[in-house]
């Protein structure tokens, strides 16, 4: 009984304070000190997106969402152009097929959210675009 209550009490020597700070000030690494392949949130440059659409086919959880609307100027419109990052494995499968190269994926890997429909990232030009 004595060694449960020097414990409870934080008396034994050898217990030590097993809580960490999140991130660790120390041992965290920021955005400059991770590899170049490192694979994070995914960005889409509308002026540079086509609306060619290979990026949701190629994509293995479907986490894209793509609408065209009708052209203008000779340029292809895109109405709607979601992710959820919910469903994303982020695996660059869609950065990687992009011929225009819109995609990009950015390094900042965490994605603190209230609500998991905060996650759903919506990059189209269209403010009506609810499911």
């Amino acid at each position: 009984m004595k060694t449960i209550f020097d414990f409870f009490f934080n008396r034994d020597s050898l217990r030590k304070v097993e809580t960490e700070l999140y991130p660790d000030p120390v041992s965290s690494r920021g955005e400059q000190d991770l590899p170049a392949r490192t694979r994070g949130e995914i960005k889409n440059d509308l002026t540079l997106c086509t609306g060619c659409g290979d990026c949701v086919t190629h994509c293995p959880t479907s986490c894209i969402e793509l609408v065209n609307g009708p052209e203008k100027d000779d340029r292809p419109n895109v109405e709607v152009f979601n992710i959820d990052f919910s469903n994303c494995i982020f695996c660059g499968e869609c950065v990687s097929v992009c011929e225009p190269q819109s995609l990009t994926q950015k390094k900042r890997f965490l994605l603190p959210v209230e609500k998991p429909a905060d996650l759903k990232i919506r990059f189209g030009r269209r403010d009506d675009a609810d499911d």
